[in-house]
């Protein structure tokens, strides 16, 4: 970071860059279905093979006049007479990364409306095709890797009644070769993980020891300690932000709003868990949304275009460098992903393979599965499936490979740069991804305004 004469982005170009945050598109607000309970409960009992949600907030969407609102905003932001010429591609970049989410949620309502087959996959195409330039796409031999492996270990099990007639439906749903040769997938040295141990136990130490030393934690103990932190860890530059406990599904830094929402329903949760949740969600994403806010490039207080995985992987990692163990994050995500993308199954597909294996993972030393689990993992499955294929409710949508591909990338980053405090700096000047050439070369270019 430059130790130049501080500037600030001008109040017109912030105020601009603000109206831009409000064109956001919101895949989960839109992708919530009116009809959610009714097949969800048809789709279980099996009076349907696969759900047809209607997403009312989707189609109510005027997509022509959204497209033209974002193109007035962009003009206004690159033609203002402040623009720093040096951000202006971050800029340009951030409003095509607007108009490609908002032309992906388009998209998934034409699929869903369209009826003809020949219109219908040429809207197919194009939807994955985006979908893969915004997100990335699973890799094959990771997916396969991922599924070998779970299932290597459900073959080992000796399972007897309805456990193991289940693992012969499995077995039969999938392609599994017990002897097949699996490629390893990446893991960080013990150096690595120790290394960022030292580092989270430096960094979030205080913050940490301002959790009371108690078993667990109601909603309002937990905005009590987030509020505390908050005020006296982060001070004046964390003004304006503020805890709320409100319905919602969990616990979201909501960066625009300067908010931390705390679902009102959410269970009471143990200290070690909180510990991780103070880690990921201030210690990492408010902290960089503050940082990135008091450079001259306001895009790093939200997020540079294509920062999602490191944001996400980044939260990941240091909850895991703080236990100083690694483990793979979003598996799950990324096998449902890789039974629709590599062996097209469709939703029903792929929720009788996930709760198969779920139920399977999960049954003990008896070797037996009670009705009540069976009920457990079908729920859980349906969520997942219908997480990973929500707005169409056939096609993949790759969002969620962030949990995996974030975490892994960002270790592999850590692993090259290790015990280099300079390179690690960089991590958390703002909302960018480090181990990327242009982002870090945008940090560079930044001025510290604070």
């Amino acid at each position: 970071m430059q130790s130049m004469e501080k500037q600030t982005p001008s109040q017109a170009l912030s105020e601009q860059y603000n109206q831009l945050l409000e064109l956001e598109p919101k895949f989960i607000t839109n992708y919530v279905p009116a009809n959610a309970v009714s097949e969800k409960k048809a789709f279980i009992t099996g009076a349907v093979h696969n759900p047809n949600h209607v997403y009312d907030k989707l189609n109510a969407i005027d997509f022509h006049q959204r497209y033209a609102v974002l193109d007035l905003q962009g003009q206004e932001i690159l033609g203002n007479p402040d623009l720093n010429p040096k951000f202006t591609t971050v800029y340009a970049e951030f409003i095509t990364g607007y108009k490609d989410k908002t032309r992906l949620m388009e998209l998934a309502a034409l699929y869903k409306q369209t009826e003809d087959p020949e219109s219908k996959a040429r809207l197919k195409d194009e939807y994955m095709q985006l979908n893969i330039d915004l997100y990335g796409a699973p890799i094959e031999s990771t997916y396969r890797s991922l599924l070998h492996e779970k299932l290597t270990v459900i073959d080992g099990k000796n399972l007897t009644g309805a456990a193991e007639q289940i693992r012969n439906e499995l077995f039969e749903m999938v392609d599994f070769n017990k002897n097949a040769e699996v490629p390893e997938r990446f893991k960080p040295s013990e150096k690595t993980v120790s290394w960022m141990h030292e580092v989270v136990e430096s960094l979030y130490g205080d913050m940490l020891a301002r959790v009371p030393d108690q078993e667990s934690f109601d909603v309002n103990e937990v905005k009590a300690i987030f509020e505390d932190i908050i005020a006296n860890e982060f001070g004046e530059s964390a003004d304006g932000w503020r805890v709320d406990v409100e319905p919602a599904k969990s616990i979201n830094v909501k960066t625009t709003e300067k908010r931390i929402v705390i679902p009102e329903d959410r269970e009471d949760i143990k200290r070690e868990a909180l510990n991780g949740l103070v880690v990921h969600e201030l210690g990492v994403h408010m902290l960089r949304s503050i940082t990135g806010g008091e450079t001259n490039l306001d895009p790093l207080r939200n997020g540079l275009n294509e920062y999602y995985d490191s944001e996400e992987g980044l939260g990941v990692v240091m909850e895991q460098a703080f236990k100083g163990k690694f483990k793979e994050s979003g598996i799950e995500h990324y096998i449902t992903a890789g039974l629709a993308y590599f062996d097209n199954k469709d939703f029903r597909d792929a929720y009788e393979v996930k709760w198969r294996l779920s139920a399977l993972s999960k049954v003990n030393d008896t070797g037996e599965i009670d009705e009540e689990s069976l009920v457990s993992v079908k729920n859980t499955a349906y969520a997942g499936v219908m997480r990973s294929m929500r707005g169409t409710d056939e096609l993949p949508w790759f969002k969620d490979l962030a949990y995996y591909n974030g975490a892994v990338g960002t270790w592999r980053h850590l692993e090259q740069i290790r015990g280099d405090d300079l390179k690690f700096m960089f991590i958390l000047m703002g909302k960018a991804n480090a181990a990327n050439s242009n982002h870090e070369r945008i940090l560079l270019e930044t001025a510290d305004v604070a």
